[in-house]
C-alpha cells in the first residue's frame, strides 16, 4: 500500500487555498463593473457562489466524479457525503480529503 507524500499532501492544502483567495479578487473585479448601489450586491452573489457550490461538491459532486463508475459514464453513490473518503490514499500518494479539498 502506497504511503501518504506529506509534500504533494502540503501543496494540494496550498493551493486549495489558493483557489480560495481567488474568490474575493473576483468579487472586487465584478464589484467593480457595476454601478457603486450593486456592489454589496455583487461582491455577495460571488461568496454565496462559493458557499453554495462547496456544499453540493461535498454533498454529491465528489462522488459523481470521482466515485466508482457506473456505466464508464459517471459514478456511483459510494462516496455520498464524503462517507468512506478517508486518509487512505490511491496509488498517487495523495490523500482523498485533501484531493477533494483541492478539486
Amino acid at each position: 500500500m502506497p504511503k501518504i507524500d506529506s509534500g504533494d499532501t502540503a501543496w494540494l492544502l496550498v493551493s486549495a487555498a489558493l483557489v480560495m483567495f481567488m474568490t474575493p479578487g473576483l468579487a472586487f473585479f465584478y464589484g467593480g463593473l457595476v454601478r457603486q448601489k450593486n456592489v454589496m450586491g455583487t461582491i455577495m452573489q460571488s461568496f454565496i457562489a462559493l458557499a453554495l457550490i462547496s456544499v453540493v461538491w461535498v454533498v454529491i459532486g465528489y462522488t459523481l466524479a470521482f466515485g466508482p463508475d457506473k456505466g464508464r459514464i459517471i459514478g456511483g453513490l459510494s462516496f455520498f457525503g464524503l462517507h468512506g473518503v478517508g486518509h487512505s490514499c490511491p496509488a498517487s500518494g495523495r490523500s482523498r480529503q485533501s484531493y477533494c479539498a483541492y478539486q
